[in-house]
């Protein structure tokens, strides 16, 4: 099963600040409650409120920045390198996410100046000391190291969740389908008349539906029933992906249409599959907006 992909997700601002206060907060956890740190809730400099500053606005709120570059990344990444479609297999899932690894890795000498910027003038605004700028918040091998795992979670992160949502939507629309298909195929019945009385009519078993002398009949393969709903009423009623309304006073079963083939005057007769080949005449502006849907059921057949 092939799944094409999209990376509209990574383009939406509320996936950029979801990704940021997940990987923050697992990033956090897993630091503080390190059994080295758990004496950090004792510290003389601890309070909720510097807590939360810390955690909602120098880690979440300022890495949002991180966030939404990395994802700009992996979507230019993707672009260029055309990675629309996967085949859902655990050996192509995994090579198409070591195809991101590049990007993830390097992904750092982009944003850093960035993040890390916002990050120094938070702390040190009115007035700032660029000395301690270059020493502590400029490029780095520590600083490379310290966000190399959250940048992996924000990369791989949002990867896995992207696919995870294009695997159920493409599902859903499959599963749709095949309702819609098994509706379709599901038999349907339209009260008739006969020279007997009155009858439920299989619609599968109606070739076409035809006005005369202002009454409407369904012709099968041996009867002809008289059917009480006019052809505007028929044609709302029926499925149109099995019945069409080929003019006035006319609709066709496509499962019994032979072929059609050009008349004069910008008109088309319509042949049918029964013994003798009856015809219906049909204009060229009737014949364009269904033609696709004519050669669909033709070449499945």
């Amino acid at each position: 099963m092939w799944l094409s992909l999209n990376y509209d997700l990574l383009k939406n601002w509320k996936a950029v600040i979801l990704t940021s206060a997940v990987v923050v907060l697992i990033y956090q956890v897993l630091v503080y409650f390190h059994p080295e740190n758990l004496g950090w809730t004792e510290s003389e400099y601890f309070s909720w409120s510097n807590l939360f500053r810390f955690v909602f606005i120098d880690q979440m709120l300022i890495e949002c920045i991180t966030v939404a570059i990395i994802f700009f990344l992996i979507r230019k990444y993707a672009q260029f390198r055309s990675l629309n479609q996967i085949k859902l297999q655990p050996r192509e899932i995994l090579l198409y996410e070591l195809k991101f690894l590049p990007v993830l890795l390097l992904a750092f000498f982009v944003f850093a100046p960035f993040t890390l910027t916002v990050r120094f003038l938070y702390h040190s605004l009115p007035d700032p000391d660029w000395s301690e700028y270059f020493d502590e918040y400029f490029y780095s091998t520590q600083l490379y190291i310290v966000y190399l795992f959250p940048s992996l979670l924000f990369g791989y992160g949002i990867l896995n969740v992207n696919l995870i949502i294009q695997y159920n939507q493409q599902l859903n629309e499959t599963k749709s389908t095949l309702i819609k298909e098994k509706n379709r195929k599901k038999k349907e019945r339209l009260w008739a008349t006969d020279d007997f009385g009155e009858v439920f009519l299989d619609v599968e078993r109606i070739r076409w539906i035809v006005r005369e002398d202002r009454k409407t009949f369904a012709v099968t393969e041996s009867e002809k029933y008289r059917l009480k709903e006019n052809i505007s009423q028929l044609e709302e009623k029926l499925h149109p992906e099995q019945f069409l309304r080929i003019n006035r006073s006319t609709i066709v079963n496509l499962e019994w249409v032979l072929n059609y083939s050009f008349w004069e005057n910008d008109k088309y007769i319509l042949r049918m599959k029964d013994e003798g080949q009856t015809e219906f005449v049909m204009s060229r502006e009737r014949l364009n907006r269904i033609k696709e849907q004519l050669l669909d059921i033709q070449s499945s057949q």
